[in-house]
């Protein structure tokens, strides 16, 4: 029989409560480092077969990155223990066994002690639903997470960004809140490059657009249209050098070379973009890093708008800095 997600969305409207003078008190800040998640479960449960399932979905790898690096920093508390230090997390997943459930659940709640905060909760009658619940919605609750987190820093960055980028982007017609790093600029026809010129944990944001022909985007036409921009707007240091969309060999045919990108359709506030995360690469050069980009169609316009962030970090960590760029396409308007 087919498991019925029970799904349901607790937003707190009340952001304060009265305290006993009288006197509005608000909710404490959230605590915890930029993509920490606080894991809530029974010892029994977790150290049998939902240890695998639960490291292998929130530990899994930051797509897409040259190296391994997890989604999130794992923190296991056991339930039975003392849960009052980690009531104010940012990041909560609590996992239980209920008897009682007829299906597996989940709920979602938003800034329920703190602010900012998500508390994610999965019940099922038995460890072994729960593994196969969790497994089922991997997608779903990993996106929960990261798109709390990507919220918190568009938050942050719209209070405090890069105020050359938004004038330069602002000759176009449309604004963006990145960081106040991006200092470096370029400006040609449709295009509009900002970067901190760094070597390592170097950012970049990068502005396109081109006429939509009134069909649907593909992977096929974005791959295309991204390296002749690129070759053109983004060239090397030596000539003949330039940036590309990194290819491996397909595993169907090693002859045929497929770019590494990971393309999905998503729904970004109240618009539907084409999100691809990739890798890119420096045409006869040693360069390269991993990008993402977003796409929008702007149908009176009828114009693609492409926003992409990119980085260059060979000696550091590369997930937060890519998750600041990816958090900074969202201010896009």
């Amino acid at each position: 029989m087919e498991k019925v997600l029970s799904l349901f969305l607790s937003v707190v409207l009340c952001v304060s409560c009265a305290s006993k003078d009288g006197q509005v008190q608000q909710k404490p800040q959230s605590r915890g480092v930029p993509y920490e998640l606080v894991l809530i479960v029974p010892e029994p449960i977790y150290r049998g077969e939902l240890k695998d399932t639960l490291e292998a979905v929130l530990q899994g790898s930051t797509p897409v990155l040259p190296q391994h690096e997890p989604l999130f920093r794992l923190d296991i508390v056991y339930a039975d223990g003392n849960l009052t230090p980690w009531r104010t997390f940012r990041n909560r997943l609590i996992v239980e066994v209920d008897r009682k459930a007829a299906a597996p659940t989940m709920g979602v709640a938003k800034d329920p002690v703190a602010r900012p905060q998500l508390e994610v909760k999965i019940a099922a009658r038995s460890a072994h639903d729960l593994a196969v619940f969790i497994g089922e919605q991997r997608q779903r609750l990993t996106d929960l997470f990261v798109d709390a987190e990507l919220n918190v820093e568009a938050a942050r960055l719209r209070a405090k960004y890069s105020r050359m980028t938004a004038d330069s982007l602002r000759r176009f017609g449309h604004r963006i809140c990145v960081p106040e790093g991006l200092r470096a600029s370029k400006v040609a026809t449709d295009f509009l490059w900002t970067g901190t010129n760094l070597n390592d944990k170097d950012l970049n944001f990068v502005f396109y657009s081109y006429p939509w022909n009134g069909r649907p985007l593909t992977e096929e036409q974005f791959v295309q249209k991204r390296d002749s921009v690129m070759r053109v707007n983004i060239p090397g240091a030596q000539v003949g050098q330039y940036m590309q969309t990194a290819t491996a060999p397909s595993v169907a045919d090693s002859t045929v070379r497929q770019p590494l990108i990971v393309v999905r359709t998503r729904l970004i506030g109240s618009r539907v973009v084409q999100e691809v995360h990739g890798l890119w690469e420096m045409r006869g050069g040693a360069l390269g890093g991993a990008f993402v980009s977003l796409e929008r169609v702007d149908t009176a316009a009828r114009r693609v708008l492409v926003t992409e962030g990119f980085i260059y970090s060979p000696h550091s960590p590369k997930r937060n800095l890519m998750r600041q760029m990816e958090a900074a396409l969202r201010t896009f308007e």
